[in-house]
């Protein structure tokens, strides 16, 4: 089968080839669970009409190839093919270039509004992110989808496009982007993630440096023009092989101007792991405290966030 026939294969066939079958369906496709990462919620999208696809999760989108190319994690178009035909059991003839990807947004009614949401700020605040700094860096962003109404944490990119977090959902509003919050400082933190971010700002490692915040590990290419001018880019990245693997690229483009702050928290995953830790310690040492005092009778402690429903909207 020639490059030209694997292009019409059906994305829905081929992910049925794969073993993943449609979890729902909306005026404009299919919704599955992601291939090539685990989630709870299916936020991979299937256009059939115009056979691409999109993930809401990660950003990622293209065509059959490029799909190919994240299942596969091969980046040569060739090898994509190839992979194509294996698991659709069909030969391999002359090459096919892929055309640019645009997806249009499935998120419905945007807006954009000061985070107040008690749900959204317990949220953080049980992550160890109090309200004043969680309100100066997040907005609130209320969507629908399939005409059923969300709303979630929102960081804003460089793009104009949003990461988006809620107690059961991790995504972004498109389009996917770094965050570059520029102070005017000579020294630069790099961040994975917005909440990690926010963490370092609660335990004071900021300190009116910039930052940039990569809102994904796949975003580092995105991230060298601005942190080129640095003479001190410390990485605040996760100790996990996606965030060594980010910390070499920056040391490769860098060099001695790049420096692991992960030692910091060498027992955690990440920042807020570390952060969150810290919080439960001082909090269980608190208490000790409170039990250890002579109350008056009938005193009582009060709660620290008032017992209301903070269920979402989902």
């Amino acid at each position: 089968m020639k490059i030209d026939e694997i292009k019409k294969i059906s994305l829905v066939e081929f992910l049925n080839q794969l073993g993943y079958q449609p979890t729902g369906r909306d005026s404009k496709g299919l919704w599955f669970y992601a291939p090539y990462r685990s989630e709870r919620k299916p936020s991979f999208h299937v256009n059939p009409n115009r056979q691409v696809w999109f993930d809401f999760g990660t950003g990622a989108g293209g065509d059959i190839f490029s799909l190919a190319g994240e299942m596969s994690g091969e980046t040569n178009f060739l090898r994509q093919a190839d992979y194509i035909a294996e698991k659709m059991r069909l030969p391999v003839a002359k090459p096919y270039k892929p055309t640019p990807f645009v997806e249009e947004p499935t998120f419905e009614n945007v807006k954009v509004s000061q985070l107040t949401s008690p749900a959204l700020l317990k949220y953080l605040a049980d992550r160890g992110i109090p309200r004043d700094i969680a309100q100066r860096y997040c907005v609130q962003v209320d969507y629908q989808i399939h005409g059923k109404d969300y709303y979630a944490i929102g960081f804003k990119n460089n793009a104009n496009g949003y990461e988006l977090r809620n107690p059961f959902f991790k995504g972004s509003y498109p389009p996917k982007h770094i965050t570059h919050i520029a102070n005017s400082n000579a020294r630069c933190n790099v961040f994975e993630g917005f909440i990690d971010f926010l963490s370092a700002e609660r335990l004071g490692f900021n300190d009116g440096m910039d930052s940039v915040v990569l809102n994904s590990v796949s975003n580092v290419a995105k991230a060298i023009t601005p942190l080129a001018d640095y003479t001190v880019i410390q990485c605040y990245l996760d100790n996990d092989a996606a965030g060594r693997a980010a910390l070499a690229r920056l040391r490769r483009e860098f060099g001695d101007r790049v420096m692991d702050k992960s030692a910091l928290y060498p027992n955690n995953k990440d920042l807020n792991d570390f952060l969150c830790q810290r919080e439960q310690s001082q909090t269980k040492g608190l208490s000790y405290a409170e039990r250890s005092q002579e109350r008056p009778e009938g005193h009582h402690l009060m709660s620290l966030y008032p017992k209301k429903s903070s269920k979402l909207k989902l």
